[in-house]
């Protein structure tokens, strides 16, 4: 995002301009539909598409997925891997990146940020659905005070247990374990309770 430029509404597709969906639920919602161990790779294409454009694409599933990782990398939602190079110059397989340990989720948590944006910034996000873009729902998200009730939760699930001996250690310890397990995210393929 550019505070000295426009948010663009629109994106070009071979010289025709289509309207664009960016607001946060619709992102929100692609990423469940990227997530859905259901649908195969090319529906998720044709769909995420329909989604975000209102259209589907009649061209080759090949052209579909450049235009679809297209759009994602234009309005910053997705990043292309850099091409890697061996010693020969020849083009090596994009490098995994590092898992790192999953500290949120937008649909576990909902309830915790629904709370925190209204808390900070007096935003009702239900009723934002359909009105407010990806990019600002991202600053704000990112901009969130640690006095929320979820960087609390988010703090417990990223602090280290302390080290030492002593009562105090294990008591310490003990708590900390017992928050990290009370705000623990569902492991993947685990039904989420607050669904």
């Amino acid at each position: 995002m550019k505070l000295q430029y426009r948010l663009e509404d629109t994106v070009e597709i071979e010289g025709v301009s289509y309207p664009i969906d960016l607001s946060f639920d619709t992102v929100l919602r692609l990423f469940d539909l990227l997530k859905d161990p259901v649908l195969t790779e090319s529906e998720k294409i044709v769909l995420g598409l329909r989604l975000l454009l209102g259209v589907s694409f009649l061209c080759d599933i090949e052209t579909q997925n450049e235009i679809f990782l297209s759009v994602l990398e234009a309005f910053g939602i997705w990043e292309r891997p850099k091409p890697r190079y061996d010693w020969k110059g020849n083009l090596m397989k994009p490098k995994m990146k590092e898992i790192a340990e999953e500290v949120f989720s937008f649909d576990h948590d909902a309830e915790s940020i629904f709370a925190a944006f209204y808390q900070t910034y007096r935003i009702d996000l239900l009723e934002q659905q359909g009105k407010m873009r990806w990019e600002k729902f991202i600053a704000l998200f990112n901009g969130l005070p640690s006095d929320t009730h979820f960087k609390h939760i988010v703090d417990i699930r990223q602090r280290d247990l302390p080290e030492g001996k002593g009562k105090e250690i294990r008591k310490a310890k003990k708590q900390l374990i017992e928050a990290k397990q009370a705000y623990a995210l569902p492991k993947e393929g685990e039904e989420d309770e607050q669904k």
